[in-house]
């Protein structure tokens, strides 16, 4: 059964989340600029940092074949973000309204900066992923910054922990398998990894052509068969389905004891996802990954779109705007999976608010297939026993060799 609104309160209240929020900030939600103008913000960063941490500036390069984002304070220390796959398109966003716009601040100011970036020279003219995406990449490196500054790891400057290590789901990201296939791959990786939760694919990726619909059709019994009935079973449609559809897939699945079906409808049709979320009563309906919007999360909460919000931090504007978007979950009784399908540095942000979280849903994301393991950088956030460790060092906790820095070009 689906998980009480009241049993999500006690959690929330019981780690001092909700004691934080105010009325005001969850409507604070439609009034961003002005939350913070007048108020010492959620973090308290000028109480822990006490010297203006000026950023003197901030860029994007690549090295060692990725893009990253680096801020540097007038006091030389370096904050940096590896970039997402989605920044190769959005150079001239990044360079042109959003680092200028952040240069000469004091970064202690961050929560205000994050919502005044978006009114300044009519911005929100531009929302939407691509705006967020460039604002988030730069705020993440910003808290790396400054917990290096302070000489803490990003979530002692968040608030107080309630977890160091964070059990994990493998995702498979491919729809290209044969059912048989993917159930031997995951089961191998499964029993490398100790992880006790897998996601797979259901559905074609916005369609469902009849080849689509026999693959899932015969994915799941497959899985049940080779990986028995103790596994947890996370299922993504990529917004797939009609509501009917969406109805039917659902029902199949909690035939199957799945734990959460993911995005079934296209993810701008909200009433369509929230007549599937309504219909279904064992499996709970999970999305979010694909909004930007303060308001419209406020919406998908209070309306009961899903019963699990998923904010990708990167997408979705960085870390900040993640924690308010768990605290609006966290007051409605609703979990909240941060949307994370990276490995390593991209890993980072999301386990450090992931420390300070209570209401955090189940498992959560690590690729199955997490790739090579570079030596550019340390350490490497593996799953050992089913479980991502917090990362301990100051800022983000990823230490990079210098080297690469030297062989960096600017974008």
């Amino acid at each position: 059964m689906k998980t009480s609104r009241r049993q999500f309160l006690q959690t929330a209240a019981q780690a001092g989340f909700l004691a934080a929020v105010a009325p005001s900030d969850i409507a604070g939600a439609r009034t961003p600029a002005a939350r913070f103008a007048d108020t010492p913000g959620l973090f308290n960063l000028h109480g822990l940092i006490k010297s203006p941490v000026t950023i003197a500036s901030a860029d994007i390069v690549r090295a060692e074949k990725e893009l990253f984002v680096r801020v540097v304070s007038k006091d030389g220390v370096t904050g940096i973000t590896q970039a997402n796959q989605r920044m190769e398109n959005l150079y001239s966003m990044l360079n042109g309204m959003i680092i200028p716009f952040f240069n000469g601040k004091d970064a202690r100011d961050i929560e205000f900066l994050v919502d005044e970036v978006y009114r300044v020279e009519s911005h929100y003219k531009y929302a939407g992923m691509p705006f967020w995406n460039c604002v988030g990449h730069v705020e993440i490196a910003i808290w790396d910054m400054l917990g290096k500054t302070a000489g803490k790891p990003v979530h002692q400057l968040l608030g107080k922990p309630v977890r160091t290590e964070v059990p994990v789901y493998l995702s498979s990201l491919t729809r290209e398998t044969t059912p048989e296939k993917e159930a031997a791959d995951l089961a191998q990786k499964l029993a490398e990894t100790g992880a006790k939760a897998i996601k797979i694919k259901v559905g074609g990726r916005m369609r469902n052509t009849p080849e689509d619909e026999a693959r899932t059709r015969s994915l799941l019994p497959q899985l049940r068969k080779v990986l028995g009935n103790d596994i947890t079973i996370y299922a993504d449609a990529n917004s797939s389905y009609t509501v009917e559809e969406g109805i039917a897939v659902g029902k199949f699945l909690e035939d199957h004891n799945v734990t959460i079906f993911e995005e079934p409808c296209p993810w701008e049709d909200y009433e369509g996802n929230r007549r599937v979320t309504a219909a279904l009563k064992k499996v709970k309906v999970a999305g979010g990954e694909q909004d930007s919007s303060a308001l419209r999360f406020a919406d998908i909460i209070r309306t009961r779109v899903y019963d699990v919000v998923q904010p990708d931090l990167y997408y979705n504007g960085g870390i900040i705007r993640g924690y308010r978007v768990a605290q609006m979950a966290a007051k409605a009784g609703m979990g909240v999976a941060p949307h994370s399908p990276k490995a390593d540095p991209l890993e980072a942000p999301f386990l450090h608010l992931a420390t300070v979280i209570p209401n955090l849903e189940g498992f959560q994301e690590y690729p199955a297939r997490p790739g090579r393991q570079p030596s550019w950088y340390t350490p490497h956030i593996l799953v050992k026993d089913g479980k991502l460790s917090v990362p301990a060092g100051p800022g983000l906790g990823i230490v990079y060799d210098e080297a690469i820095w030297k062989k960096a070009e600017k974008v």
